[in-house]
Order: structure tokens, then C-alpha cells, then sequence
């Protein structure tokens, strides 16, 4: 890179979002390879400029390979003052020095209104698992 192009970044926490899922069916032995398939029960996210909760709709749809897994998640956010907005993240989960990582980054659809500048943000993230399902900080570039 040559001085004078560089692209300053920073960035700032988005929301953290708390999602319940549980098994539906495991699929194995696809050309892919395993399936493994959650509902989202539900759950709830906050962040400086939005908050709410998860309701009972949305699925994350995991491909397990002999390195780790691959996510496929798609779920709605319902915010504390009645929009709803459609979530979707794709990542990777795996273990690196003997520690489960989960990384990920989403993009939203928000209606017209105070969430629209959702429809912007391409957000990147990282997860772990807790008993009930999975925690997240998705953050996005300032």
C-alpha cells in the first residue's frame, strides 16, 4: 500500500444478541457433509442504537466438515419499539489451539424508518456457545 490510500478504521459494538435454539434433525452423510439443523426459540439483542428481543422464528442451518462447521442463520429482531427487521450472518466455527472459535458477519433488511440505516452495515462478529444456545458481539466499521 501507498502512503496516502490507506483506509482508516475503526469500529464499534453493534448489538450483542443472546440466541435459544434447539436440535430439529441432524441430515448425515451429504457430499457437503453433515447437516445439522436448529430452530431459533427466541432470545434477545441490545446495542447503543437498537434493542429488543428474538421471537420464535428463523433457523440455523449448520454444515459440519472434518475442520468445523459452516453457519447458515436467519432470524428476525423485533425492536423495543416494534419494527421488525430480518438478520442473516453466515461464518465458521472451529477449534484453533485447542478453543472453540465462531466468527461471523450479517447483513440486515430494515423497512423504511429509524432502522433503516441497517440496509448499510455489513457487520462481522464473534460467537460462543452457552447452555441455552449461542451469545454474539457483532460489531461494524465507523
Amino acid at each position: 500500500m501507498t502512503q496516502g490510500n490507506e483506509i482508516p478504521a475503526a469500529i464499534e459494538l453493534l448489538l450483542v444478541l443472546t440466541v435459544r435454539t434447539t436440535l430439529v434433525r441432524a441430515v448425515t452423510g451429504t457430499p457437503l457433509g453433515d447437516r445439522t439443523v436448529f430452530d431459533i426459540e427466541g432470545g434477545t439483542f441490545a446495542g447503543p442504537r437498537l434493542s429488543g428481543h428474538i421471537p420464535a422464528t428463523g433457523g440455523d442451518w449448520l454444515i459440519r466438515t472434518p475442520t468445523g462447521s459452516r453457519l447458515d442463520v436467519r432470524l428476525l429482531l423485533e425492536t423495543h419499539d416494534g419494527a421488525t427487521l430480518l438478520f442473516q450472518y453466515t461464518g465458521r466455527a472451529c477449534v484453533i489451539d485447542g478453543k472453540q472459535r465462531i466468527e461471523v458477519a450479517g447483513t440486515f433488511e430494515a423497512p423504511q424508518g429509524p432502522y433503516a440505516w441497517l440496509n448499510d452495515v455489513q457487520t462481522f462478529g464473534r460467537g460462543v456457545r452457552i447452555p441455552e444456545g449461542v451469545r454474539y458481539d457483532f460489531y461494524r466499521f465507523t
